[in-house]
């Protein structure tokens, strides 16, 4: 099987250098510029770019983006970004996956190779090699009360510091919240407890399983909670958090459920990965320092093609609100 061309861009030619060599070895073949500008062809023909923000400005993406053909896939390197500079690299329907700072290595590494591959889905793909990875299914409140005690006491096994188990539970929360009672929907499409109260969720029960995988490393504490259904869009992650960033007092968790979620879950872990393949499954993972909480430096949105168009535009705060489709 022949090598994907792959395209690597930036300005600092020992950061171009190391990003080439990373990108070799995850399989591709790399061509390499220091600038959009430096490209002569008026549509890049590459569906995989990797460019490195110089500087960490988010104007910097404005040469590019006229460039790229309409099914590209970039990734942005930048040495640093908040979590408002995240989704606004992220809005363009191209840009899915950003690495910031420290991650460089790692994070060009496993994107890249998953991108390559096809095979997107999978906890350990963030972890070193032989890692023991620990599994909890369940359908219910209960089952996700015991599972969040389950992996509590694990990181306290671990030895991870107070704080740091605090944003694991309050993530672990989160994720199995929306995987059990947002996820579902009926064989129309239409979410199964939309109209079931959240304090009466708890009597009810997810008609697919739900699983947690969970691990420990010298560095970090890896999540990653799967639910069976596979309707987690892009748009609809990018709409809430923006939402929540705007108006983070005004947020209503009747109102805005998983979105409420999300952007805890984007405040609160090292790194946030999306996997989705349509109709099958989403999974979320995250990580956390054993250190001092670091900003979010890994982000992905990684979408199975089968069925991708189907992922194109979700739920938004404005639909949940009945107020129209959010634009």
């Amino acid at each position: 099987m022949s090598k994907r061309r792959v395209l690597a861009i930036s300005g600092d030619l020992d950061q171009l250098r190391r990003i080439v060599a990373t990108l070799e070895r995850a399989g591709a073949e790399v061509d390499a510029v220091r600038s959009p500008e430096a490209i002569a062809a008026e549509v890049i023909p590459h569906r995989y770019v990797f460019f490195a923000a110089t500087g960490g400005d988010v104007g910097a993406l404005g040469a590019l983006v006229p460039k790229l053909r309409e099914r590209a896939h970039v990734t942005i390197v930048t040495p640093s970004a908040s979590l408002s500079d995240l989704t606004s690299y992220l809005r363009d329907d191209r840009v899915n996956h950003i690495v910031v700072g420290d991650e460089l290595d790692h994070g060009v590494f496993t994107t890249a190779q998953k991108l390559l591959t096809g095979d997107i889905f999978g906890i350990e793909k963030y972890l070193p090699p032989g890692t023991p990875v620990h599994y909890a299914r369940l359908r219910d409140f209960a089952g996700r009360g015991r599972a969040i005690d389950t992996v509590l006491g694990y990181a306290e096994q671990a030895k991870m510091r107070r704080q740091v188990r605090t944003a694991i539970g309050a993530v672990c929360e989160e994720l199995l919240m929306n995987a059990l009672y947002d996820a579902p929907v009926d064989a129309s499409g239409r979410p199964i407890f939309a109209d079931v109260d959240p304090h009466d969720r708890k009597e009810t029960r997810s008609p697919r399983p739900v699983s947690i995988r969970y691990a420990a490393t010298d560095q970090l504490f890896a999540v990653a909670v799967r639910d069976r259904f596979g309707r987690l869009a892009k748009n609809t992650i990018l709409s809430y958090i923006d939402k929540c960033i705007r108006s983070p007092n005004q947020i209503d968790r009747k109102t805005y459920g998983a979105g409420l979620g999300l952007y805890l879950v984007a405040n609160a872990a090292a790194s946030y990965v999306v996997n989705v393949a349509y109709g099958i499954a989403t999974e979320v993972v995250c990580t956390f320092d054993r250190g001092a909480k670091s900003p979010l430096r890994l982000v992905g949105m990684f979408v199975h093609p089968g069925g991708a168009e189907m992922l194109r535009r979700g739920p938004t705060p404005e639909t949940a609100a009945g107020l129209g489709d959010g634009g």
